[in-house]
């Protein structure tokens, strides 16, 4: 049998100082809810997004720029999806253009139910075919939104 002042003691479970850094490290590194930072991304990663934004801004046209025009919208628009078709990763995650182009969805969005209920310029047939592009991209990016909710009016 056990001496009695042994099987009174209480056992104590100590963490070592080392064990709770290499804890703060870990929390420190892990990006949050999935985002890329800025800091960790690469050159090109970096690059890639800056020319996406700018395809971006050149396609919504906030500013409403004269020489912002429709072919000139449309070339835009053809590297947006000419950088979503050559995206080369795993399939088990998102390529990177998608998860670039996630945050400009809403604008996007807005642009093309603009577009849609702007009836006075259907004639034109690059009109057409920016507003046809633009919902081919969009249909790509609300695959991987995830809400579920996303949907764009269509008339035929």
């Amino acid at each position: 049998m056990a001496p009695k002042e042994e099987s009174d003691a209480v056992k104590i479970a100590l963490e070592s100082k080392d064990s709770e850094k290499k804890e703060s490290k870990n929390n420190n590194k892990a990006p949050k809810d999935g985002e890329l930072q800025e800091a960790t991304m690469s050159e090109e990663d970096q690059e890639l997004k800056e020319r996406l934004e700018t395809c971006v801004s050149t396609v919504v046209n906030k500013d409403s720029e004269e020489a912002v025009t429709v072919p000139l919208r449309l070339k835009a628009l053809d590297v947006l999806v000419s950088e979503l078709r050559s995206a080369t990763s795993s399939m088990t995650s998102v390529p990177k253009p998608l998860k670039f182009l996630r945050p400009h969805f809403p604008e996007l969005k807005t642009l093309h139910v603009g577009l849609v209920g702007d009836i006075a310029v259907d004639a034109d047939n690059e009109f057409l075919l920016l507003r046809a592009r633009l919902a081919d991209v969009l249909s790509v990016l609300a695959m991987t939104l995830g809400d579920g909710g996303e949907f764009l009016p269509i008339f035929i």
